[in-house]
């Protein structure tokens, strides 16, 4: 006997009701088969990831794991049988070569996107940032600043600065 993992997808269309039914259905399937239950976690009503014309244009299904122990020539009938379930969306069946690993909750679909999305921070500044005007461009390997054009710097403030300006000898 090999160690077996059945993942079920059902119809979120199915109902609450009709998907215990489901779930019920495959145990005794596979318990009426020579196989043997180990274990079967529920995981709910949980969106998928793409949809299609095969998953009838859903964008749920209820999830549900099975893990069991059969012969070998026990997988290909119930795959068989598999397809022609009309409440069954999508189905995978897996060998898993060592003990069965056990998962004993499942958290949010929320809680992964939260643990996983980088924080949003302020990036720290740097030596040449001017907080008004952005970062400092000082290096060569970026575009040449332009220089003012030579009436520009001669504008008043220019004249202002200047101690020999004409504006300053009429004041004295």
């Amino acid at each position: 006997m090999k160690n077996y993992e059945l993942v079920c997808i059902f119809d979120p269309q199915v109902g609450e009701g009709q998907f215990e039914q489901a779930v019920e259905r495959y145990k005794t399937y596979i318990t009426d088969n020579g196989g043997e239950i180990v274990n079967v976690d529920l995981w709910g009503l949980r969106r998928m990831a793409y949809t299609s014309q095969s998953l009838k244009n859903r964008r749920q299904g209820y999830y549900v794991l099975y893990q069991f122990t059969a012969e070998p020539t026990f997988v290909e009938p119930m795959e068989q049988s598999m397809k022609l379930d009309d409440e069954l969306l999508r189905h995978l069946v897996i060998a898993v070569e060592d003990e069965f690993i056990r998962v004993p909750q499942l958290m949010p679909e929320d809680y992964l996107k939260e643990q996983l999305a980088p924080p949003r921070r302020e990036r720290p500044g740097r030596p040449g940032d001017r907080p008004d005007r952005g970062p400092r461009r000082d290096r060569d390997d970026e575009a040449p600043r332009r220089e003012a054009p030579a009436e520009a710097s001669e504008g008043e403030g220019a004249a202002e600065a200047s101690d020999d300006s004409p504006a300053s000898e009429k004041e004295e």
